[in-house]
């Protein structure tokens, strides 16, 4: 029994560090009340904020499914891998509006 709680606190250590340094490194959009400048975006721009957010919310959402997935060593680390390709994504989403 001892071995399983050994192994499951592993596993959380490895997904903490595995996810932190992503949470870190991914500048979520802000949702608070827009600007008068915001407020004078085109609807292209606009769009892809809305689609951000998404992301942003879709990430937050595996992010807690994956805290409490059950299944084998493999498939979590599919899932955290599946994870941080979809952070990358979001990361190249905000940088290509940067620019």
């Amino acid at each position: 029994m001892s071995e399983s709680r050994n192994r499951r606190a592993s596993w959380l250590v490895l997904l903490s560090l595995l996810l932190l340094p992503a949470l870190w490194a991914c500048e979520m959009p802000s949702t608070g009340t827009p600007s008068t400048t915001a407020a004078t975006t085109s609807s292209g721009e606009a769009e892809k904020t809305r689609r951000m957010e998404e992301k942003a919310a879709e990430i937050r959402r595996k992010e807690e499914e994956i805290r409490n997935m059950q299944g084998t060593e493999q498939e979590k680390i599919d899932a955290v891998n599946a994870l941080e390709k979809d952070r990358q994504e979001l990361i190249e989403m905000q940088n290509s509006g940067s620019n």
